[in-house]
């Protein structure tokens, strides 16, 4: 009974409890300490704490295994954490991250067709490639994420960057009374249609002393009403918007239907009544192309035709294809696939004749064995004369060899005319060069060499009637030429080619010249703009010498100088393009970017994808170079506000 007795009296034994383990956060990522209670642990996934007090780390382990958990765990593996998009102001990693993701945006937009289901893919593709790289474990750019950028980021900067060039004083000013001269530029339309709708593209060309010359898409918009009075409003409705003055236009840029520079009520009149020196610009490789497709029209064979006929004959037939082959091998020739020509396309007619001109052997040879049931029509009666094969000189033949010549004249002027650095000052030069050219072919009964020895192979009255034919060709394009184009000693083009700076170098009286055809007298300070002229004199032989372009020369002229009037003066004249070709290639980068596999793009999609491909001249690793350093792009990038669906419409409060 005592023993009894004393056990009964022996207190109680309690059960050691666990208490919380900083080393399991090593394990289980999710898991974190609750602050005052050292028997409980908080889960970051499931967001609620657990009692560890009597299993300690088995409780962890139950917790993992329980179907809340799991299911947190699954949501967290096919989506990515906030913490991509809400990263810490202080995360060094964060603006590195955020222009990888740009980049690969610039990237997709530069690249061919944009696909920015492909920049989703590639973006959760990049942490499996590259596992040891944070940066392409935290990118985060989604194909929703990536338009934003392009259409409320990209577009957007690469707009503002011209526009702060535009707002900028081209000479840092000495004197308080001397007036700050920003740069002049011209504006350049055009219109067409991708489907039933009708677009508009607006681009600016200014030049400065440090960029030189510089083309910019300032919009792109669709309109219905393709009137000249709605084409005046937009663009001076577009240029209002983006605080550019009426007043610094130095020309207005355009194809030349009398809808754009009609004498009366065009788009030109109207632009000249918010600005009376505005000069016209309308497209001179318009003029040269059309030149030569008048003459080639008054030939006695259709040129145009023979090309696209023969084009079309094996454009979509292969055995055709390797029937010519065979022929050439024969023939000892290396084959040459034949060009296609585009009526509509500037430098698509001689190298199709060209082709056709060096391959005639072959081509004669296979149109001749498939005799007349099986040869088109058309080109029967080209061929039919040499239908024995005894090699007799044919009509065509000549042409060929003719126009391979005589269009190259044409060919290598628009050539030269289409470069982004040509000038006004070097129009009149080349127009009259290439009226020269025509006019001493002419005179001289010139049809090339080639030609000339075809011809002595015909009868003398047949070589007449074809001398006299390609003769008519030069006076039709030299007829035409005249007709459009100002050769006179008025044009204004011809008082501002000494500006050059190729010949000779240019006097004060010439500055005088430009100034006052340009109506810029009252803009600038003649009187300092002597003494700014012979500031630049004793170098200007040099310059002449250097065989720059000219814009290159203007460039070396002006830089490192005072001299604001004459800096003024040539912004004002190397803005003025010569052709419409800015706005044309607009047309060519929105007829790769809206493909019929991107036929629901929007408009605003398409003109932010030209206008980052047109404004931005960075390559791909020079833009990563650049973005990186630009810390307002990058936040706006990171800000929830680029995504438009998100904004809560003005003037309604959020209920």
């Amino acid at each position: 009974m005592e023993k009894e007795s004393q056990s009964e009296a022996l207190p109680s034994i309690k059960k050691r409890r666990c208490a919380y383990n900083k080393v399991w956060e090593n394990e289980y990522l999710w898991l974190r300490c609750v602050e005052g209670d050292s028997e409980r642990a908080f889960c970051d996934l499931c967001k609620t704490s657990f009692s560890i007090g009597h299993g300690g780390e088995y409780d962890v382990k139950r917790h993992r295994l329980t179907e809340t958990h799991k299911k947190r765990v699954q949501q967290k593996e096919t989506s990515k954490s906030m913490d991509a998009f809400l990263r810490p102001k202080n995360d060094f990693l964060a603006d590195k991250v955020t222009a990888a993701e740009v980049t690969s945006v610039y990237h997709t937009v530069q690249h061919a067709t944009p696909s920015y289901r492909a920049g989703d893919c590639g973006t959760k593709l990049a942490p499996t490639i590259y596992p040891d790289s944070d940066i392409a474990k935290r990118m985060a750019c989604g194909r929703t994420k990536a338009e934003a950028i392009v259409t409320d980021v990209l577009a957007p900067a690469s707009v503002e960057d011209c526009l702060k060039v535009l707002r900028r004083p081209l000479n840092e000013q000495r004197e308080a009374t001397t007036k700050a001269h920003t740069p002049f530029f011209s504006v350049a339309s055009d219109a067409s249609n991708h489907g039933t709708t009708k677009l508009f593209p607006l681009s600016v060309r200014y030049w400065t002393p440090d960029l030189g010359v510089q083309t910019k898409v300032l919009d792109f918009y669709d309109d219905s009403d393709e009137t000249s009075a709605a084409i005046h409003n937009q663009i001076v409705t577009k240029l209002e918007e983006n605080g550019l003055g009426l007043d610094m236009i130095s020309a207005y840029s355009a194809d030349n239907a009398s809808l754009n520079y009609g004498r009366y009520n065009s788009v030109f009149q109207k632009l000249k009544e918010n600005n009376n020196c505005i000069l016209k610009a309308n497209c001179v490789a318009h003029i040269i192309h059309n030149s030569a497709k008048y003459a080639g029209d008054r030939l006695n064979i259709d040129i145009e035709n023979v090309v696209n006929k023969t084009f079309s004959h094996f454009s979509s037939s292969a055995k055709r294809i390797e029937e010519l082959k065979s022929i050439y091998t024969f023939v000892e020739i290396e084959y040459q696939s034949l060009v296609r020509h585009v009526p509509t396309r500037w430098l698509s007619l001689w190298p199709a004749v060209k082709r056709l001109h060096d391959c005639w052997a072959p081509i004669k040879t296979y149109f001749l064995s498939l005799g007349e049931d099986q040869c088109p029509k058309s080109l029967w009666r080209l061929f039919k004369d040499d239908q024995d094969g005894e090699g007799n000189p044919l009509d065509l033949q000549v042409y060929l060899s003719f126009l391979s010549n005589a269009l190259k004249i044409f060919h290598d002027t628009v050539l030269v005319l289409e470069r982004e650095d040509g000038t006004v000052c070097e129009l009149y030069d080349m127009m009259f060069t290439l009226k020269t050219k025509l006019q001493q072919r002419q005179s001289d009964g010139f049809f090339g060499a080639q030609t000339g020895v075809l011809l002595q192979q015909f009868p003398d009255r047949q070589a007449a009637v074809l001398r006299e034919d390609m003769c008519n060709f030069y006076q039709s394009s030299l007829t035409y030429l005249e007709q459009r184009y100002d050769f006179s000693d008025s044009n204004y083009q011809k008082k501002v080619a000494s500006l050059a700076l190729k010949k000779s170098p240019f006097n004060f009286s010439d500055l005088c010249e430009a100034v006052e055809v340009l109506q810029l007298s009252k803009k600038l300070d003649m009187d300092a703009l002597y003494d700014e002229y012979c500031v630049v004199l004793p170098h200007q032989q040099a310059i002449v010498q250097s065989g720059a372009p000219v814009v290159e020369k203007w460039a070396t002229l002006l830089k490192h100088t005072h001299t604001p009037n004459m800096t003024a003066l040539a912004s004002f004249l190397l803005s003025v393009p010569i052709t419409n070709a800015s706005v044309e290639r607009v047309f060519s980068l929105m007829t790769g970017c809206w493909t019929d596999t991107r036929n629901r793009c929007s408009v605003n999609l398409i003109k932010s994808e030209v206008q980052v491909k047109s404004n931005f001249t960075f390559s791909c690793k020079d833009f990563y170079t650049y973005v990186v350093k630009e810390k307002v792009l990058l936040n706006a990038v990171r800000a929830n506000k680029k995504y438009k669906f998100k904004k809560k419409p003005e003037g309604k409060k959020p209920s």
